[in-house]
């Protein structure tokens, strides 16, 4: 026993308040873990519904469907290439279409593509329509060059002649 009673010691303040800031942050992570426990369960309980369904939409049909499916993107890839290359031989019609003088008749042409060259023989009724035909051709924007390779009076007085024609590649795209 003792005789002289000692105060009691006090705690600080800020002890008090740091006891109850851990205390409040223990009970906040100890919720917090809780709930990211139950949302990871319901998200994995999501996913393996949604592989349940994956099964089912896989059936061997649709892989079968799929795999063809498949096979024509590869060949249609195989054949973009080619595509982009095409030449549109058929503009060259247009072309003629679009720079014949009405005096002149074409009888025969022939087309090489690779070279830009169309070779036509035609008939006219004189020098003149046949000169004007070749500065036709000259003044059009698609022509590179204009050769007249052969020329010679026919029959009946009419104008025979042969054209070499060098063209813009442009024309075939």
């Amino acid at each position: 026993m003792e005789i002289i009673p000692k105060k009691i010691t006090q705690i600080p303040r800020w002890l008090n308040y740091l006891f109850y800031f851990s205390l409040i942050a223990f009970v906040s992570v100890i919720i917090s873990i809780v709930i990211i426990n139950k949302s990871l369960n319901d998200r994995q309980i999501t996913l393996e519904e949604l592989e349940v369904s994956l099964v089912q939409i896989k059936t061997p049909e649709n892989i079968s469907l799929e795999k063809e499916v498949r096979d024509y993107e590869r060949k249609i890839k195989d054949f973009a290439p080619l595509i982009e290359e095409h030449l549109e031989t058929s503009n060259i019609f247009n072309f003629l279409q679009k720079d014949c003088h009405p005096k002149v008749w074409f009888q025969q042409f022939s087309l090489d593509s690779r070279q830009n060259k169309v070779n036509v023989s035609g008939k006219t009724q004189s020098f003149e329509t046949l000169g004007q035909q070749i500065l036709i051709f000259k003044d059009d924007q698609l022509v590179q060059d204009v050769k007249l390779e052969k020329v010679s009076l026919g029959k009946e007085g009419k104008i025979d002649f042969a054209l070499s024609i060098s063209l813009n590649p442009q024309i075939f795209k």
